[in-house]
């Protein structure tokens, strides 16, 4: 007799994920989001790539990123725009993510929030819930 052994991929979805909806260009947002949270979000030499389906191209989406190792936390800014094409297909309307990863248990969601509504041109920031997307893959990295 055989045993079957059954090997499942596990992926943490542990993370905040807060939609930004502004036109600001990346570096100008990221700009604001380091003074109003007191954060350094730097550019990464590596964008998030992404093949499109239909045209054979790859895209790339800007990724910043600012590591607080005093917290055990790695902030993410994401476009989630590039070529008319949306890496976060069912999120159209968001134009950045800000991906949170580490000791989440330590922050205020509804805090970053507020702040990043106050920037000016951020037209609005909300919360989304993780397990409600589709392709929440597209931005494990």
């Amino acid at each position: 007799m055989i045993k079957k052994i059954t090997l499942t991929d596990y992926i943490d979805y542990e993370f905040v994920l807060i939609g930004i909806c502004s036109q600001l260009d990346d570096f100008k947002l990221c700009w604001h989001l380091n003074k109003q949270l007191d954060i350094d979000l730097i550019r990464d030499v590596n964008d998030i790539s992404s093949v499109h389906q239909k045209k054979k191209v790859d895209i790339f989406f800007s990724l910043f990123n600012h590591i607080d190792p005093e917290n055990d936390l790695h902030y993410s800014i994401i476009s989630n725009k590039s070529l008319s094409v949306n890496l976060i297909p069912e999120q159209k309307q968001t134009d950045y993510f800000l991906k949170i990863v580490g000791e989440i248990d330590l922050i205020d969601q509804s805090e970053i929030v507020k702040k990043i509504k106050q920037i000016e041109n951020v037209i609005t920031a909300f919360s989304i819930d993780i397990s409600s997307l589709k392709s929440k893959d597209n931005i494990i990295f």
